[in-house]
């Protein structure tokens, strides 16, 4: 009887244990202050650009690519981090794109396994490059890997940016802080 009591201890510390791990960007955990996680990336190297409306914007490299612009978005209601994009430089042709975006999945699934993915165009699939560019400019095409690790989750997609561009961009969602949102946003229904 002991030993049972003592494996369920176990087994729930461990499942509580679980539940406090914080998602990381470079390394460093998704939590505190929107300032203090800026200030972290900053003596990684990244330049800060401004803040507004809860979201600071940095410069620098990532994934051994210079010029990312960086992201990062605190809760509306307090001043806790729960998101951090990556924007990686404008691509102006479909192979550019989806080498970028297929060699980052390849890299991602490495490190965290295979993702859940959807990669498709609308209605029909083009037949060319310039083609499949111009469906990814008018939203009519979706690509997404969303890999699921410890801390939470990370989403690999491409979008567009500006009228003849689009860019990469991965998003890593700490689980820990969107339970806490979610658990607040339950209590008040």
């Amino acid at each position: 009887m002991r030993k049972l009591f003592i494996s369920l201890l176990l087994a729930v510390s461990m499942v509580c244990m679980s539940q406090t791990t914080h998602m990381k960007f470079k390394g460093i955990p998704m939590e505190g202050t929107l300032n203090s996680f800026v200030q972290k990336l900053k003596d990684k190297g990244f330049t800060f650009l401004g803040q507004q409306d809860g979201t600071a914007l940095l410069k620098g490299e990532f994934a051994a690519t210079k010029g990312c612009t960086v992201g990062v978005t605190r809760f509306s209601d307090r001043d806790q981090v729960n998101l951090v994009a990556v924007i990686f430089p404008e691509e102006e042709t479909w192979s550019s794109i989806a080498s970028s975006y297929y060699s980052l999945k390849e890299m991602l699934t490495e490190k965290y396994g295979t993702p859940e993915s959807t990669e498709e165009f609308s209605g029909f699939e083009p037949n060319n490059d310039s083609s499949k560019f111009y469906y990814l400019l008018h939203d009519n095409c979706n690509f997404i890997s969303e890999f699921t690790c410890e801390g939470g989750k990370i989403q690999l997609t491409m979008k567009k940016k500006e009228y003849d561009t689009a860019s990469i961009i991965l998003r890593y969602i700490d689980r820990v802080n969107a339970d806490e949102t979610r658990k607040k946003v339950m209590d008040d229904l």
